[in-house]
């Protein structure tokens, strides 16, 4: 087992000042008493829930929210398959959530346990690590943490960042805290890069072994449940009674892209009388103020909350629901991602195509660079300058363009499907990571 390389002074100073703070603010943010408990007694170290009981041990994967945490499902299917259990945890709210939603089964069954992240001091992990005593830690992505990396070390598990990025931005981030990272590095057995350029950036701060593998956002792909499919077809048929035969999806939109949808539908539904936008929200706090932003705009807005049936003069189809995006992805025309015409990263482009649906994404893509030009190199994805002025008449045109010309997404369809091995690539080299540290029984 390698020496572990204790953090600098002033980081665990500074994380132990911090503390207490941290405390207060979790404690005011959480939404109900009960969850407020759960997530103090978890963060802190207090009480747990019991451990997952497996035949090779228990993997500890960290994914920071939702979108981390859908990522690595297909990874972490395939470890439950080879008889590990899991221990997940979660930053966010929503990422707690999507984790008792998407492991409902395996949580009942006992073999996979989910708890908020534990703060990053070492009281706190050793209280942590020797409750769960995992054989691997998995990071997903961008989530690292000096003091858990090096309480890891300590124990001789293995520690694998998987599915890793590190843009520009980051790297300097990193880089000016050089003792920080350096010591990180140090403590990290293995990273999995999702792309050359965050390859080469992980070495050039330190770290000792990197691998490139294709992301696990090509693996990641969710498949229409019967309940979406049904409802794609309810509402095909509902819409085709209402004489909507051009319908687009925007989806996944912060505040700032739902006006650009409807200012670009405007300008639609003067060329194309009988079209229909589809909107949806990504967060469900925000569906009441798109819902009177429709209003205020002047377009015709029937919400599916309201179950109720659009009719020749509805304009737009606010899906403020959870859990059905596939459903309005099947159904549309094009489909546009959100989160990338305003400074967010840009939302996952490889749903939409997987299903065959041209893609139209704007130019803030950091979390999906790699897929965007991907999918661009086969055709099935337009980008937009998001910083440009007109960028609502720049997406009009690009949906009149789609449907002048009769654009497929079917290259994007088969490029998914080209990639699904991306989840064996990362497994192979994750169980390598166990095997090397001594874990893999």
């Amino acid at each position: 087992m390698s020496i572990a390389t204790k953090p600098p002074v002033y980081y665990r100073a500074a994380i132990a000042m911090l503390s207490p703070l941290y405390r207060l603010w979790v404690a005011y943010k959480s939404k109900s008493r009960l969850t407020r408990q759960r997530e103090l007694d978890e963060r802190f170290a207090v009480r747990y829930l019991p451990v997952p009981v497996a035949d090779k041990g228990v993997i500890w994967c960290h994914a920071v929210s939702l979108g981390e945490l859908n990522t690595a499902y297909p990874l972490l299917e395939k470890l439950l398959e080879h008889g590990f259990g899991l221990w997940i945890s979660s930053t966010t709210q929503t990422g707690f959530e999507r984790a008792k939603r998407l492991f409902a089964e395996q949580i009942a069954a006992g073999s996979v346990s989910h708890s908020f992240v534990p703060v990053d001091r070492p009281v706190v992990l050793e209280r942590f690590l020797a409750h769960t005593n995992p054989v691997a830690a998995l990071f997903v992505e961008t989530e690292l943490w000096a003091n858990t990396l090096y309480a890891c070390r300590r124990r001789g598990i293995a520690t694998v960042m998987i599915n890793a990025r590190l843009t520009e931005k980051s790297y300097q981030g990193y880089a000016k805290f050089a003792q920080v990272s350096k010591t990180m590095m140090a403590n990290l057995d293995s990273v999995i890069a999702q792309d050359k350029d965050s390859a080469e950036r992980f070495l050039a701060l330190g770290a000792k072994k990197v691998a490139v593998a294709d992301s696990l956002k090509w693996a990641s792909v969710s498949q229409l449940t019967y309940a979406q499919q049904l409802l794609a077809e309810q509402k095909a048929q509902e819409f085709g009674r209402a004489g909507k035969t051009h319908i687009w999806v925007m989806a996944s939109t912060h505040e700032g892209e739902e006006a650009l949808a409807i200012a670009a539908h405007q300008a639609l539904i003067k060329q194309l009388p009988n079209a229909l936008l589809i909107l949806v929200p990504r967060h469900p706090e925000r569906f009441e103020a798109v819902y009177q932003l429709c209003q205020q705009s002047g377009v015709e807005t029937v919400r599916r909350s309201q179950q109720t049936n659009i009719n020749e003069h509805t304009q737009v189809y606010l899906a403020d629901s959870m859990g059905e995006l596939l459903a309005w992805y099947q159904l549309a025309d094009i489909a546009v991602v959100g989160g990338s015409f305003v400074p967010m990263g840009g939302h996952n482009p490889i749903e939409p195509a997987s299903l065959g649906k041209p893609v139209i994404i704007g130019s803030y893509d950091t979390n999906c660079h790699e897929l965007v030009r991907a999918l661009k190199r086969v055709g099935a994805l337009a980008q937009l300058d998001a910083t440009d002025d007109k960028v609502a008449i720049r997406l009009f045109e690009a949906i009149m363009q789609a449907y002048l010309y009769r654009w497929t997404g079917e290259s994007g369809a088969e490029l998914v499907a080209s990639k699904q091995q991306a989840v064996f690539e990362q497994l192979s080299l994750v169980l390598q990571a166990i095997k090397e540290q001594g874990n893999d029984d």
